[in-house]
């Protein structure tokens, strides 16, 4: 299915609004053309909000993305990241479920769809927000690219959440490209356990602002306060091994190992809970590990 197709040039009507960041931006910090895809450019008219990470996410760190991004929605803000795995994907997820508006930043042209897992994406993300990036149709998906991208991830939102990352990895560069750019970085700190958190606890280590409450964000834009926040409550199973289970996991991942030693349940009962919570969504099974949810 064809969609509409623009072309922002640099000038009054390129999607940042602080003209002072703009003139002052080199030539190789921002593109001169920027080039999009999609039904509702009015996306780049409401606030914006990056939210990024890690490819390898957890399945804790899919559904913090997840839920960020649909409280952003439902606050008016369009979403922005980057169409990758991971922390990406879940975020313009969260957003589309809540109806709301979303950008993707490509490395690739508008016409590549990368990762090919993400084809219904792209094309959800097309529907209700804009694709957009700065490469020429046909251009392919080559690995030095997708750093170069971030800091267009960086230059068109008005604060960037970084929900896990890698002490390396790219969630790191757009959130050093957010700070260059005088933007709010926020980051949610994760367990020392958890190597998708590490590069979060670095981040606040080196200055970002910690992210407890999805209304903080809200600070950010000029609107802290007007919007009740909170996490989503957690709902506990009534079977009172599954409660167990999940106490025994603590909000972190653990071995079948670790969690039989503490939960002290037979093998079978143990199994039957666990068995019940990965089909109910509250733990999935992933590296040899179980992670709640």
């Amino acid at each position: 299915m064809s969609r509409r197709r623009h072309r922002w040039e640099r000038g009054a009507d390129f999607p940042i609004r602080d003209a002072d960041l703009l003139d002052e931006m080199l030539d190789a910090a921002m593109p001169l053309v920027l080039l999009g895809e999609g039904d509702r450019a009015e996306a780049f008219d409401a606030p914006r909000v990056a939210i990024v990470g890690t490819r390898a996410a957890t399945p804790m760190g899919i559904a913090d993305a997840h839920e960020i991004a649909a409280f952003c929605a439902r606050a008016g803000i369009t979403v922005v990241s980057g169409l990758a795995i991971g922390i990406d994907g879940a975020a313009h997820e969260g957003a589309l479920d809540a109806d709301g508006l979303t950008v993707g930043v490509v490395a690739t042209g508008l016409d590549v769809v990368y990762p090919r897992r993400h084809e219904q994406l792209y094309e959800r993300v097309r529907e209700r927000g804009l694709i957009v990036g700065e490469n020429g149709y046909g251009t392919q998906p080559l690995p030095w690219r997708f750093p170069v991208r971030n800091r267009i991830i960086a230059a068109l939102a008005d604060a960037v959440v970084v929900v896990e990352a890698t002490v390396s990895g790219g969630a790191r560069i757009t959130a050093n490209d957010a700070a260059r750019f005088g933007r709010d970085v926020y980051a949610l700190p994760g367990s020392r356990r958890n190597p998708a958190a590490a590069g979060c606890n670095a981040l606040l280590l080196d200055g970002a602002k910690p992210l407890l409450d999805p209304a903080d964000i809200l600070f950010a834009l000029g609107r802290g306060g007007t919007i009740a926040g909170g996490w989503e409550p957690a709902r506990p199973p009534a079977d009172p091994d599954q409660r167990a289970v999940m106490r025994a996991l603590a909000g972190d991942s653990a071995t079948i190992d670790q969690i039989e030693h503490r939960v002290g349940l037979p093998p079978d009962r143990l199994g039957a809970a666990l068995r019940a919570l990965e089909f109910a969504g509250h733990v999935e099974r992933r590296r040899g590990l179980w992670w709640p949810r």
